[in-house]
Formats: C-alpha cells, sequence, structure tokens
C-alpha cells in the first residue's frame, strides 16, 4: 500500500460547511472536519497533519496533548464503523493507516523483522493451503516436511531475532532521546544566544543613541567654532583697518614731529628775537632819553654849542623804532603760526 503523504501546501474544502468563531480551543467536532477534510484530499491522518489542517482551516493549531486524545478518540470510533462492509484486506488497509503516525518511516524498520514477518505470512498462508487441499501427494508432503524443518529452525532462532529486535529497539529510543536532547540544547544554546544577541543589540543602541547626542554637542560646537572663526576674520579684517588707520596716524605723528621741531626752532628764534627786542627796546629807550635831554639842553642853552650831532642821533632812533617795528611783525606772524601748529597737535591726539 502507498504510504499517504502527511504534509501539504493546500487544501480543497469545497463540500464543507466550516463556520469559523472566535473560539480558541480546539473540539471534537473541529478534529472531525479537519479529518475528513484530510479524507478527501487523500493525506494521511496523523498528529502533525491535523494539526496543521485545524491551523489551515480554522487559524488554531492547540495543544498536542489535546489533538493527539481526541484522534485517538476518533480512530477508535471511525476504525469500528469501517469494519463493516469490508474484506480483511480492506481491513488491513485500515489498520495499517490507523496505525500511521507519521514518526517511523518503512526504511526504519529492520529488515530481519520485516523477513520474519513475510516467512511467518507466508508459512500461513502455506498452511490455509493445505488446510482446503484435500489430495496432500508425496512430493507435497516431502515439501511440507522440508518447511516445516525450516519453519522450526526459524522458531528457533526466533528468540534470538527477539533479541536483536529488541536491541534494535532500544538502540532507536536512545538515539531519538540523544536527538531530542541534542535538539532541546540546541534550542535552549539558541535562546541564549538571541538573549546574549539583544543584550548586544541593546548595548549597541544606548552606544547609538550616545554617539547621536556626542554628534549633536559636536555639530553645535562646530557651528560656535565657525561663528566664531567669521568673528575673527570680521576682528582680523577690523585690526588690519585699524592699523591702516594707526600707520596713517603714525605717519601724520611723524609729520608732527616734525613740525614740533620746526616749530620749536622758530620759538627758539622767536626767543632771540624777542631778546634782540628788548636789547632794541632798550636801546631805543636809551636814544630817545639822549634825545629827549639834548633836546632839553638845546632849549636851555641855545647859543650852547655842543658836539653831540642831533641829526645823526635822530635817524639811529628812527633806524631803531623802524627794526623793533619789523621784529613785532615776525613776533606776530611766529605767535600765529605756532597756535595753529599747536591747534593741530591737539587735534591729532
Amino acid at each position: 500500500m502507498a504510504k499517504l503523504p502527511t504534509t501539504f501546501t493546500t487544501l480543497d474544502l469545497q463540500g464543507f460547511d466550516i463556520e469559523k468563531s472566535n473560539q480558541t480551543a480546539i473540539n471534537r467536532e473541529m478534529l472531525d472536519v479537519a479529518c475528513a477534510v484530510l479524507q478527501k484530499n487523500r493525506l494521511g491522518i496523523v498528529s502533525r497533519s491535523v494539526q496543521s489542517a485545524l491551523k489551515h482551516i480554522y487559524g488554531i493549531g492547540g495543544s498536542t496533548d489535546v489533538i493527539c486524545q481526541l484522534l485517538k478518540e476518533w480512530r477508535s470510533e471511525n476504525l469500528a464503523s469501517l469494519k463493516q462492509g469490508r474484506s480483511e484486506k480492506d481491513l488491513a488497509s485500515v489498520i495499517l493507516e490507523a496505525s500511521n503516525d507519521g514518526l517511523l518511516e518503512e526504511s526504519d524498520i529492520p529488515e530481519e523483522y520485516l523477513a520474519v514477518m513475510r516467512q511467518m505470512a507466508i508459512a500461513g498462508f502455506q498452511l490455509a493451503y493445505q488446510k482446503a487441499d484435500t489430495s496432500v501427494s508425496g512430493e507435497r508432503m516431502k515439501l511440507l516436511s522440508q518447511e516445516n524443518t525450516a519453519m522450526q529452525q526459524q522458531l528457533k532462532d526466533f528468540p534470538l531475532l527477539l533479541t536483536e529486535l529488541n536491541f534494535y529497539k532500544s538502540e532507536y529510543e536512545r538515539q531519538r532521546n540523544e536527538l531530542k536532547e541534542a535538539y532541546m540544547n540546541l534550542n535552549k544554546q539558541q535562546l541564549a544566544d538571541s538573549d546574549t544577541y539583544r543584550q548586544q543589540l541593546e548595548t549597541l543602541g544606548s552606544e547609538r543613541n550616545d554617539l547621536q547626542i556626542s554628534l549633536l554637542v559636536a555639530e553645535g560646537k562646530l557651528a560656535e567654532l565657525a561663528e566664531m572663526e567669521v568673528k575673527e576674520r570680521d576682528r582680523t579684517l577690523e585690526i588690519a583697518r585699524l592699523n591702516g588707520q594707526l600707520e596713517q596716524k603714525q605717519s601724520e605723528i611723524s609729520e608732527l614731529h616734525g613740525e614740533i621741531k620746526s616749530l620749536q626752532t622758530v620759538v627758539g628764534a622767536k626767543s632771540a628775537i624777542e631778546s634782540q627786542l628788548l636789547t632794541l627796546k632798550t636801546q631805543l629807550k636809551e636814544a630817545n632819553e639822549t634825545i629827549t635831554r639834548l633836546q632839553s639842553q638845546q632849549k636851555s642853552t641855545s647859543a650852547l654849542e655842543v658836539d653831540v650831532d642831533v641829526d645823526s642821533l635822530q635817524t639811529a632812533n628812527e633806524s631803531l623804532a623802524a627794526e623793533v617795528s619789523n621784529l613785532q611783525a615776525q613776533l606776530q606772524e611766529f605767535q600765529s603760526g605756532s597756535t595753529k601748529k599747536s591747534k593741530a597737535v591737539a587735534n591729532s591726539k
């Protein structure tokens, strides 16, 4: 009998009245519908296929223990109904289909066990055939005797085969338990790795947030530095402009120093002229006094002849007065020039 598949990608639900409700638990009615759908789609009815069908039809899978219990009840009821009106061959097919839970493949059954069961089936069929045959010849008896001897030998070897079968069964159980334990350890390791990865991810997320905050702070500082650079550039331009003005002022101050030196020279010349003027004023005063005294003497003694030349004294007096006037004009000119330069120096400061 060909083994029915237990996996599928889609199911044909035509002809079934399926009511999807908000139930969260599997009941017997839902399992009956799932088994009927699997039978229509020519799929093996095992716990795994039933659970997949429930998820496909109702959207819920349910617990494996609950599904196994409901499936056991379904099999006990449907197996009894399937026995009615069927031949022995159909009944064997039903038993094989009901016993196939998808956990053990045919290739996993030991060859020795299959050979023994095949020989026992052959022997049983031959015995039944012999029962139906009423004319047994000598050759037939000889053949049956040989087969009987072989069966006796096989019967003697059966405990050994049973021991080997139990050994293979125990090895199978041991390997199954080891595989289950390895699978559980793998799940635990994956869970531990997932926790480690989650912690690493959270750490990286916090580091990323810190780096973003640092980046924002650095961007703010960079903006401040750019603003300070612009201000520094403006300040440099202002300093350059002020340096130009300072150099211009220094040149003007140098010019004013030169003018001050020239003014000091003029002041020295002024002092010399003032001393000359005082000397001339003194001489002019003495000359005037001499002239006045001589004129008074001339009036008093008109007949008296003197040796003093009055005209020459008068001429000298006039020349002194002219020289005094000239020196006064120069002095006023020097005073006006020094006043202007003093005002220019004060304004420059």
